[in-house]
């Protein structure tokens, strides 16, 4: 019994074959008749006696038949050529004008964090080098009177202020 892989193709298969085949050339088909004829003999005698086949050719006839009427009667103007590439020609310019724009953004950036990165550096240098300012120089008695471990003094209140006060007065 012979397997399904080994058998050769049908007739079917190969008038199929033919079919896809002829479909490419361009000659004008007046009838079936006409399109049969140029088939390989064994494939016209299958067409006569296999309906599905012949009916596929029909088709393939009908449809070329209906194709041919739609195609165009002139050809198009001789500038519509050279117009149709102008617009394609400026509207790439338009697109690649925008295009380089943005190409420019990671160029300028680059170099802007540079430039910030530098002044960066030379603002902490100089802030780091400057000299702070001295405070003024305080009296001895304040250093006497204070202690490294004494607690501070609380803050006076509205009595004492006014207790002072009135001794000033006085």
């Amino acid at each position: 019994m012979k397997s399904l892989l080994e058998q050769p193709g049908s007739i079917c298969d190969r008038f199929q074959d033919w079919l896809e085949e002829s479909t490419d050339s361009r000659a004008p088909l007046a009838a079936l008749e006409s399109f049969l004829a140029a088939a390989p003999a064994d494939l016209r005698e299958h067409a006569q006696l296999c309906s599905d086949c012949r009916d596929a050719a029909a088709d393939i006839v009908a449809l070329r038949a209906l194709l041919q009427e739609l195609a165009p009667v002139s050809q198009a103007p001789p500038w519509f050529a050279p117009r149709v590439i102008n617009a394609i020609i400026a509207r790439e310019s338009r697109l690649s004008r925008a295009v380089s724009i943005w190409l420019a953004v990671p160029r300028f950036a680059s170099r802007l964090t540079w430039v910030a990165a530098t002044l960066l550096l030379v603002s902490g240098a100089w802030l780091y080098e400057r000299p702070s300012a001295v405070p003024p120089p305080q009296s001895a008695s304040a250093f006497a009177s204070e202690h490294l471990f004494d607690p501070p003094s609380p803050p006076p209140s509205d009595d004492d202020v006014l207790v002072s006060r009135n001794r000033q007065n006085q």
